[in-house]
């Protein structure tokens, strides 16, 4: 009889100051941590004392556009890779992972970002690609209207092909970047690479 030594993969969805609209008015709830990194670093280094495979930061790029105080589109009031590095600092081992959108990003900066934690916290960066649903994120990146769902789709796929070929390399202990003389694709125009550090 062979022994099952599958293990259980956990992520620490951080929503701060709680899944529930109304967490931040529980009487344990201190509110004001929201924008205090002492609070978040408390959390990361319980999460990976306890085992836990990742922290993960969700993202949204635009606000309600109605009245409705049900719903909200931000879960983290700091911008999530900022935060992750921060935390990259006060952690050893726990996964590092934040969403980022395809929609209002380009591909140049997205693989720069996350070579970036990636490098500065020894291979612990995750990206959750997401096409951003809220139509209200394009009044913040000077658009009249959100990019339609299939070209949203069609565009992610690109882009995630993109951020690949610019992943980065460690070539005897010095950082490379891999080069990508010129990319022109339907969507994407990318020419040169991530950094020149030879």
């Amino acid at each position: 009889m062979s022994q099952n030594n599958r293990q259980m993969k956990l992520g620490a969805f951080f929503v701060i100051p709680g899944h529930h609209v109304a967490a931040w008015r529980h009487p344990d709830a201190q509110a004001d941590d929201v924008m205090n990194f002492e609070f978040y670093r408390r959390l990361a280094q319980t999460a990976e004392r306890g085992k836990f495979d990742m922290i993960f930061l969700a993202d949204g790029l635009g606000g309600k556009t109605s009245g409705d105080i049900s719903s909200r589109f931000v879960s983290s009031i700091f911008e999530p890779l900022t935060l992750l590095s921060s935390l990259a600092s006060v952690t050893s081992h726990i996964g590092l992972a934040a969403t980022v959108s395809t929609t209002y990003n380009e591909p140049f900066h997205v693989a720069r970002k996350f070579a970036s934690l990636d490098h500065l916290s020894g291979g612990r960066a995750a990206w959750n690609v997401v096409t951003s649903g809220n139509p209200a994120e394009a009044a913040n990146f000077s658009k009249d209207q959100h990019l339609r769902h299939d070209l949203r789709y069609e565009r992610a796929k690109e882009f995630v092909d993109v951020v690949t070929m610019m992943r980065l390399l460690t070539i005897r202990n010095r950082v490379f970047f891999q080069t990508l003389t010129k990319y022109e694709h339907s969507i994407t125009k990318v020419s040169g690479s991530l950094s020149e550090v030879h």
